[in-house]
């Protein structure tokens, strides 16, 4: 290797252990007699080279190889166990030849966090194309300014359209860092409004009842949020029964219903419309509880009737955020988060 000169003087001999893959689900070893040359030009001593094994190591590139697919899968204390070889081991040479960098944005992007375990935040940030369902980066916190730093470094001119929940960092993000994009909020996001709304003002209620009506309320919460047209006779007069009890519960469960009626029946030409009719009918309980929600709807409206234009959710991202939970659940945690975003990226590309 140093001066291209053939030589066949053996300088000695070495014995060496090679880890290899299992064989027969038995850890395997191949015995090595490794002999060392001397050059007679240069003096120079040297190790003959072999396919399988890589310099300096002391497990085969087989044995690499299998590592590098079961990481996809399993945690790293997971690998090291079927491997044989040590936990430290296996994060190093994860850390070597897993690395992600991302140098593109979708036309429609899609945008989320999750809760993680990293020492960059308490929540990380996931954007993913909604349409050709690809992740294509984790961001180690959604703080406006990493965001802005993040997407500063990307080409942001394909982007057109942004997929959200009601952060409204995302929202400022949007408007000052890409070229007047559309909006849209995820359905789930402003549905759940309605679901918190309905549950302050039972909870509200419920406290004014009696020991026994309070123990048969149970029932309540389900019969609540299941569909009217859905109740028979029996739920139906359960529930007559709590109204008359508190005429509160029967206001929100009134509102309750226009929602779903303005959710179900509405589309992009009359969504407006029934939007309109539904703060109307929140005026008209006047419940404090939906107060609120109907200002968090004035807010993001254009955001919320987009949602009725387009066909796109954060239903995708969602899913890989759970993906993402389940391999942080898997590994007890992983507070590294680059090691974090390479083994969720990973496991998901």
């Amino acid at each position: 290797p140093c001066c291209q000169k053939e030589t066949s003087s053996v300088h000695d001999y070495r014995i060496q252990k090679i880890r290899d893959v299992k064989v027969f689900e038995k850890y395997c070893f191949l015995i090595l007699r490794k002999r060392r040359y001397r050059c007679k030009s240069c003096g120079k001593r040297f190790y003959e080279p072999y396919s399988f094994l890589e310099r300096y190591q002391r497990h085969t590139k087989r044995l690499l190889q299998a590592l590098l697919v079961k990481v996809r899968e399993y945690n790293f204390k997971q690998v090291a166990k079927e491997t044989g070889l040590g936990h430290s081991t296996v994060i190093r040479l994860f850390d070597k030849y897993y690395s992600y960098d991302n140098k593109a944005l979708p036309k429609v992007l899609a945008i989320d966090e999750f809760k993680g375990t990293s020492e960059t935040g308490k929540y990380q940030c996931i954007i993913g194309d909604p349409v050709n369902r690809r992740v294509y980066d984790i961001i180690p916190n959604r703080n406006l300014s990493t965001l802005k730093e993040y997407f500063r470094t990307l080409p942001r001119e394909k982007i057109q359209m942004v997929v959200m929940d009601m952060w409204q960092p995302y929202k400022t993000l949007a408007l000052k860092s890409f070229d007047k994009p559309i909006l849209v909020v995820d359905r789930f996001h402003y549905v759940r409004h309605n679901v918190w709304a309905l549950e302050r003002v039972r909870k509200r209620v419920q406290k004014n009842f009696q020991e026994k009506d309070r123990k048969s309320m149970k029932k309540l919460r389900y019969l609540l949020h299941k569909p009217h047209a859905h109740l028979n006779a029996d739920e139906m007069e359960q529930l007559n029964y709590f109204f008359s009890l508190a005429p509160d519960l029967k206001k929100a469960y009134i509102v309750k219903e226009t929602f779903h009626k303005w959710l179900k029946e509405s589309d992009k030409t009359n969504a407006k419309r029934n939007l309109e009719h539904l703060y109307k009918v929140i005026e008209e309980s006047g419940l404090e509880e939906y107060q609120y929600m109907k200002r968090t709807f004035k807010n993001w409206e254009k955001e919320i009737l987009n949602s009725f234009l387009f066909p796109y959710t954060n239903g995708f991202i969602e899913g890989i955020n759970h993906k993402i939970k389940v391999i942080k659940r898997m590994s007890y945690g992983i507070r590294n988060f680059k090691r974090l975003r390479n083994k969720a990226l990973c496991s998901l590309i």
